[in-house]
């Protein structure tokens, strides 16, 4: 059975339509080359409350194994994403985030700076991606073989 994902893009910007979502496209392809199922993408705006109630929202749903957050990691005032995560995760996956930035660092060491993190909440898995379309290719390259593994590990159904 196909991985079943969201996918939200972060930040007032997209919401308004005011910046184009390459990194979103990037996460959505990939995904979609791996033969999974993207059933939700959509915008989310800034606010840390109301991502977070969103976040789990759609995990407690059962609708989907992974929920990828895209943007809203980084260190200015409005990057609330990691914070909303406290909130919404009920454990955490620290490798998933650490691979991500150690594949990225190669092309871009700004992403040093980046918050993201991975975690689980009830049967779903949650990872914070960066904003840049360069790193989600890349990351989901170094991501792509352990996902499956770890689906099937939290909803407790053998590899």
């Amino acid at each position: 059975m196909p991985i079943q994902v969201a996918i939200f893009s972060v930040g007032d910007r997209y919401v308004s339509g005011g910046a184009k979502d390459e990194a979103g496209d990037i996460l959505n392809a990939s995904c979609l080359k791996m033969g999974w199922e993207v059933v939700v993408r959509q915008a989310l705006g800034d606010d840390e409350q109301a991502l977070a109630s969103h976040l789990i929202q759609t995990a407690d749903s059962g609708t989907v194994d992974i929920i990828f957050t895209v943007d809203g990691i980084g260190i200015q005032t409005k990057d609330r994403v990691p914070e909303a995560m406290y909130q919404v995760c009920e454990k955490w996956i620290p490798g998933l985030s650490e691979l991500i930035r150690n594949k990225a660092y190669e092309k871009s060491p700004l992403v040093a700076l980046t918050r993201g993190v991975a975690g689980i909440r009830g049967k779903t898995i949650v990872i914070n991606m960066p904003g840049s379309p360069t790193i989600i290719k890349d990351s989901m390259d170094v991501l792509r073989p352990v996902l499956r593994t770890a689906v099937d590990q939290v909803k407790g159904t053998p590899s």
